[in-house]
């Protein structure tokens, strides 16, 4: 008996597997939390144009061909950029168009309210 030797107490073994698994739960969270943030900011970092800007893009891309495209979208879009200064050449511009507006055929553009057309927009911000 004598060569019997004593068995030996239950040795804790430290295992980590939940611990580790949580973190790796955790930080994932983290990261997609931080790329949904980034695609955010980046969605709404991206430059809207004005109203002003779009009505400035459509003057800058007027068809002189088609003169009732001209008459209308000059008077919708020239409208937002009426000041003090240009206000009584716009009125001039928009009454010489009315007889481009509400007519079914209409003659095609006087070249000298079309280069008027083309000054007030080339003066325009």
């Amino acid at each position: 008996m004598e060569q019997l030797k004593d068995i030996k107490d239950i040795v804790e073994v430290h295992e980590h597997s939940l611990e580790t698994l949580i973190g790796i739960i955790v930080l994932s969270l983290v990261i997609l939390g931080i790329l949904f943030y980034l695609y955010k900011n980046r969605r709404k970092r991206r430059k809207r144009l004005t109203p002003k800007e779009i009505a400035l893009n459509n003057l800058k891309s007027i068809d002189y061909n088609n003169p009732k495209e001209v008459a209308y979208r000059f008077t919708t879009d020239g409208f937002l950029f009426i000041n003090e200064n240009s206000k009584k050449e716009y009125r001039d511009i928009e009454k010489d168009l009315l007889v481009y507006k509400y007519k079914k055929d209409v003659p095609s553009l006087d070249k000298g309210l079309e280069n008027r057309i083309k000054a007030f927009i080339k003066e325009l911000k």
